[in-house]
């Protein structure tokens, strides 16, 4: 979560709904996506909640800025929370995965963390773009 906090470095909230493209998603659809997928795989792995009541994925983008941060961050906390305690049988156990195939826990952690890297990606390349057009200091929020 640290890489994706640098990545949201200095953002406004013009520059959160701003699209390089009018069918792209915004940094904020991003962002509130990112909450609903940490609500939602701790839930799974519960059994209860958004993944018994989500059938598709979804977002949560209508809040400002602070709130919006707030909610990312106790959802990952939430969530990291509850994966720390996971045993061998936890992970090896299978569920639905959107009603379209079994998978085990194990595997929708690993895809977890390939959805963050590629939202990551995602959200760098928004700001990138941005930057240009707008003349920000891209190295603020993304040093590498």
């Amino acid at each position: 979560m640290n890489g994706l906090q640098q990545n949201l470095t200095g953002i406004t909230e013009a520059e959160l709904d701003w699209r390089p493209h009018a069918k792209a998603n915004s940094n904020r659809w991003i962002i509130g996506h990112l909450t609903w997928v940490d609500q939602w795989a701790v839930d799974l792995i519960n059994s209860e909640g958004l993944y018994l009541a989500e059938r598709v994925p979804q977002t949560y983008e209508s809040h400002p800025l602070p709130v919006l941060r707030e909610h990312l961050e106790a959802a990952h906390a939430r969530y990291r929370d509850r994966i720390v305690g996971l045993s061998e049988s936890d992970l090896a156990r299978t569920v639905s995965w959107f009603g379209r195939s079994e998978v085990t826990i194990l595997h929708v952690l690993k895809h977890l963390v390939l959805q963050l890297a590629g939202h990551r990606y995602q959200i760098r390349y928004i700001r990138g773009t941005y930057s240009r057009e707008f003349g920000t200091r891209k190295a603020d929020f993304d040093p590498g």
